[in-house]
């Protein structure tokens, strides 16, 4: 077993489950007080994974598929797919940032209902952006075109902001997600320029402290991100860009930083896709080198890291892909997998229930063949999947 807390491999374990919750830790050897055995003794069995940073609801990796053509129901089915193939790849839980018309809320309670089979969700609805912002909707459009409204979930000035905020609240979200720098999927939109002040991000941050939820910030450049954890955001996503001055900026905040280097390798190495169109004076093999460098620097400088995919720029179920890449980058394989477990749990606020293997924890448990502590890629296939002490995918009868 990966004890994730002291961060060592350990023998001769058997883990008592009883309903939903693990009940104790005992020796395998004892194996003989109990019925209903579970043998994965020819396993590794760690805690079932976390990605803070998915969207589980949509098929970004899917160009067959236009979003100015789809039903607003398809987004729905859609991913009760997703869910299947990321709870089949051994994440139990997932933070979906980022989900058109609360596509994410119909879907987080139709899991938790027994509905469909799923990783636990913890929802944001549609991030705020502002106007011309990434994730506006149709910012090609003409000047006398619009749409209206646009999904984009567009906001101005920290009163709309407030708004939003109450309204996404209202409508049943764990965390508010907001813009603060561009992006790569929106048109005209610049990654490293910052959108929204200080001040309107801190009306985001106000309205959703007083429910005790928190913010996570999209941020490319490094302006935005310092702007971002200035007004008091619990995470950064992607952090692209960072500078020292961020780096230090995050550390003593105790923000946590969410980077995505699996989307990033693949749109910069799989596809080359052109970003020529997005003010970056590097290639995109400098680029991707000088994102893992900036995830290096982070890490070794003790910012917090969680894991984060962002799962639908790539094909859903290929998350655990991204541990290489983060050990490739200079995380040590411990650290890679805390960063999905307990440190993605911290991240949520859920430390108390999921994110170990210990006594009073949900059973979120899964199993790889071999030793990721040796191999970190055996992660990449999940030969048995446990959430809530239910069985999901197994080897053994």
């Amino acid at each position: 077993m990966i004890d994730v807390v002291e961060g060592t491999l350990k023998n001769d374990v058997l883990v008592v489950i009883e309903n939903s919750k693990i009940l104790k830790i005992d020796k395998a050897s004892n194996k003989n007080r109990y019925k209903d055995i579970i043998d994965l003794s020819e396993y590794t069995i760690l805690p079932g994974l976390i990605d803070c940073h998915t969207h589980l609801t949509n098929p970004y990796f899917d160009k067959s598929i236009d979003v100015y053509e789809t039903a607003i129901a398809s987004y729905g089915i859609l991913g009760t797919l997703y869910a299947k193939k990321t709870l089949d790849a051994g994440f139990t839980t997932v933070r979906d940032v980022g989900g058109y018309f609360y596509s994410d809320v119909a879907l987080r309670d139709a899991i938790d209902k027994g509905w469909i089979p799923g990783p636990r969700m913890y929802v944001s609805g549609k991030s705020l952006s502002m106007t011309g912002g990434h994730g506006a909707w149709a910012n090609w459009l003409a000047p006398h075109l619009q749409i209206q409204p646009n999904p984009g979930n567009i906001v101005d000035g920290e009163d709309e902001v407030r708004k939003q905020t109450r309204t996404l609240i209202k409508n049943s979200v764990d965390l508010i997600k907001i813009n603060a720098t561009g992006g790569f999927g929106t048109s005209k939109s610049i990654p490293g320029a910052a959108s929204f002040t200080i001040e309107e991000m801190q009306a985001a941050v106000e309205e959703a402290q007083k429910r005790g939820l928190r913010v996570a910030a999209h941020a490319h450049g490094a302006e935005g991100i310092k702007n971002a954890v200035k007004a008091g955001v619990t995470s950064i996503e992607h952090g692209t860009f960072l500078d020292d001055e961020s780096i230090q900026l995050m550390k003593n905040q105790k923000v946590y930083l969410v980077m995505d280097i699996l989307a990033a390798h693949y749109e910069l190495i799989e596809k080359n896709d052109d970003f020529s169109d997005k003010e970056i004076n590097l290639n995109n093999q400098e680029m991707y080198q000088k994102l893992s460098d900036n995830f290096n620097i982070a890490y070794t400088q003790g910012v917090k890291m969680a894991f984060g995919t962002d799962a639908s720029i790539f094909e859903h179920g290929r998350n655990a892909e991204q541990f290489h890449l983060m050990v490739k980058a200079g995380m040590t394989e411990i650290d890679a997998i805390k960063s999905a477990t307990i440190v993605a749990a911290r991240l949520i606020g859920i430390e108390d229930k999921a994110g170990s293997i210990e006594e009073g924890k949900w059973a979120d448990i899964i199993a790889v063949k071999g030793n990721p502590l040796e191999d970190i890629t055996v992660l990449e296939k999940a030969e048995f999947v446990m959430k809530y002490g239910k069985i999901y995918k197994s080897p053994v009868k």
